[in-house]
């Protein structure tokens, strides 16, 4: 009975042995299939040494990163522009687009309303082309403009009230007749021939006038009241002399011109001129006719109101 426990016994001596054998060969198998062959998987990298930690600073941009980039060029430009060209981004800069005419004669009849009231400097030429020529008669006209006035003749009698001389001054410091102010304007579309406007400064003619008179009939009195009537040519006369009286005028206003100029939706400057030719009935015990013409330049300047 030894003998046969003692084989027994170490038959399972041997048989743990064998199990005790596999179950290491398992357990380095086991360990083994943790370590991947190197020629399929490249080895874990460390990101201590070989690979450098991401910085955040020039990471690639993402779509809305790159989007607000590229607004900020564009800020960036056009404040580079508005520093060498402010209009180019401020509307407020860029000056303003020229009136129609339409447009202008509704602005003209508006601001001279204003500038009227307002403050400008007047210089007004007046001076003949031909003077007044009565032909033989001249000498009597003059021997009774003399008598009366030694310092006055023909020509200045007749062109004091034809406007003859210079004129300037600046308003309502020096006084000015009425006729050479600035006239609140009444024109209208078809008053203004061969309109241009360019840069501010709008030009304009007036159709030629005959005998005009001050009540804004013709296109001439709708914008200034700087002309003769018949009616002052006679009280300008028998307000000198009564031994001469007048029968007849006829004045003809003709290459009417006028020029305005606008800065920041105001009227800063006018300038106007025309031609103008006189015949003249008068009658100094006989009747005598006489003829002449003048030219007429005007501005005003520096208006504020």
């Amino acid at each position: 009975m030894r003998n046969k426990n003692y084989s027994g016994g170490k038959t399972m001596k041997k048989i743990i042995a064998i199990l005790l054998a596999f179950a290491m060969l398992f357990a380095f198998a086991a360990c083994g299939g943790n370590d991947e062959p190197e020629t399929t998987t490249a080895p874990a990298v460390e990101e201590s040494t070989d690979a450098p930690a991401v910085d955040e600073s020039t990471e690639a941009p993402s779509a809305d990163d790159a989007t607000e980039a590229a607004s900020d060029e564009a800020t960036e430009a056009a404040s580079v522009d508005a520093s060498a060209d402010p209009s180019a981004v401020d509307p407020s800069a860029a000056p303003a687009a020229d009136m129609t005419k339409a447009e202008f004669v509704a602005f003209i009849n508006a601001e001279t309303a204003k500038a009227a009231k307002g403050t400008y400097n007047y210089n007004r030429d007046c001076s003949y082309t031909s003077p007044i020529d009565v032909g033989g008669a001249t000498g009597i006209l003059n021997g009774i403009i003399s008598a009366i006035d030694e310092n006055s003749n023909l020509d200045t009698v007749v062109g004091d009230f034809l406007g003859i001389g210079v004129k300037k001054g600046t308003y309502p410091k020096d006084d000015v007749s009425e006729d050479y102010r600035i006239k609140a304007t009444s024109l209208t579309e078809a008053d203004l021939g061969s309109f241009t406007a360019a840069n501010g400064v709008y030009t304009f003619t007036l159709a030629n006038a005959t005998n005009p008179k001050k009540t804004g009939a013709t296109p001439l009195s709708r914008f200034t009241n700087d002309f003769i009537t018949h009616e002052e040519v006679v009280d300008g006369i028998a307000g000198f002399t009564t031994a001469i009286t007048v029968k007849e005028t006829t004045v003809n206003y003709k290459n009417i011109k006028v020029e305005v100029t606008v800065a920041e939706g105001k009227i800063t400057n006018i300038k106007y001129s025309y031609a103008f030719d006189a015949t003249l009935a008068l009658k100094a015990g006989i009747t005598i006719n006489g003829n002449g013409a003048a030219v007429t330049k005007a501005e005003f300047s520096n208006i504020q109101y």
